[in-house]
């Protein structure tokens, strides 16, 4: 799972079982910036990539291994869930519900037969909007692809895809961008996402240029591929084609990385994104700066709210150390480096490990909160 998703995880889990009446059968809500509340039919997980390094699901679980009787006494173990399946059905009230927030659905150690009751589940309960995002994008696009599949949620639901349940990947670089995004567009989905949490690169959402015959084909990751719709027949007899597009993200969330070892997101990542968004009319949110902020807080006399402890100096899984002020234009060299490499000092931009509820969520002086509409048919 990703890194941050979970600001404060206490908020996002069952209480122990030995003081809640209820046992671990209870879902809060949750503080996570685009959910209202999350569902676990299944914890525990397994990296496979740098957004992984950090995950605070497993750092969270890990604690517990071995505690006799709590929920996560096998820590971050994969853990079927099976009396967790049918929770939502009891809460009457609308939700926009994240999906295995403390793992992933599409976990190749998770049966098919367990995905299908999690699917079953949405089906019956179509007042709740639900967020599934996952980094297995292969699985959940062979998956959900298979008629067998659909063909077993029909006698619960008569729509496919599900109309409201949103299906999304993770994505931290433009590497797992190149390979995720494609597998996301070519699965039966209603809504379509990506979480570019952690951000760790600059990532450009317009798609790469496909080499081909004739002239090279543009990918349309934001906008859809333009092509020719199905052939119409007006009051006339006449037979026509309007134009029609493709598969699209239809939201965007960004966030920075936050916890022990945070790696800085640089500010130039975010706004090309949102920029990008905003061009083609995809709704944008960004979740956080995380642990590294652009700007110390001043107060009404110009001096520094945050105190001396916090000027320390962070040193990267990789060796990379970062201190006050390091983060340099555009890709996140040190300051030395970039100034080595001939960067203009204008660019230069000076990020701050600030904690995150210090650095905030504001981006160029306001927040984004943007959501896509769902479906006509939801």
């Amino acid at each position: 799972m990703d890194t941050d998703h979970s600001p404060t995880p206490l908020h996002d889990l069952p209480p122990h079982p030995r003081n809640h009446p209820e046992g671990c059968h209870v879902s809060l809500t949750t503080k996570i910036e685009w959910s209202d509340t999350t569902w676990n039919p299944v914890t525990g997980c397994t990296k496979v990539s740098p957004g992984c390094d950090h995950c605070y699901a497993e750092t969270f679980a890990e604690r517990w291994r071995g505690v006799e009787g709590h929920h996560f006494e096998t820590g971050f173990d994969m853990t079927l869930r099976p009396e967790r399946l049918r929770e939502p059905e009891n809460w009457k009230k609308p939700r926009r519900i994240f999906v295995n927030s403390m793992s992933d659905l599409f976990h190749d150690d998770i049966p098919d037969s367990f995905i299908a009751e999690v699917f079953a589940t949405m089906a019956r309960t179509p007042r709740h909007t639900y967020q599934v995002l996952t980094k297995r994008h292969g699985r959940m696009r062979s998956l959900l692809s298979q008629p067998s599949f659909r063909d077993n949620l029909a006698a619960v639901s008569p729509h496919w895809p599900l109309p409201h349940v949103w299906l999304g990947v993770s994505v931290e670089d433009q590497k797992w961008a190149d390979i995720r995004i494609p597998a996301l567009l070519d699965t039966p989905a209603a809504i379509r996402f990506i979480s570019a949490e952690p951000l760790l690169g600059p990532v450009d959402l317009a798609g790469p240029i496909v080499p081909g015959r004739g002239r090279p084909k543009l990918t349309y990751w934001l906008d859809g591929r333009p092509h020719w719709g199905p052939e119409q027949t007006d009051d006339r007899g006449r037979v026509f084609q309007k134009h029609a597009r493709g598969p699209r993200i239809d939201w965007v969330i960004v966030g920075g990385e936050s916890g022990p070892g945070a790696r800085p997101m640089h500010p130039q990542w975010a706004r090309t994104i949102r920029d990008q968004c905003r061009q083609s009319g995809v709704p944008f949110l960004f979740k956080q700066w995380g642990t590294w902020g652009v700007d110390w807080p001043l107060d009404n006399k110009g001096r520094i709210v945050a105190g001396p402890r916090r000027l320390g100096i962070t040193v990267a899984d990789d060796g990379t150390v970062y201190q006050p002020g390091d983060l340099s234009y555009p890709n996140g060299p040190r300051y030395g480096e970039a100034v080595r490499a001939g960067h203009d000092r204008a660019h230069l931009t000076g990020m701050y490990r600030l904690g995150k509820k210090t650095a905030g969520r504001v981006l160029d002086g306001r927040t984004w909160d943007q959501y896509p509409q769902p479906p006509h048919n939801a």
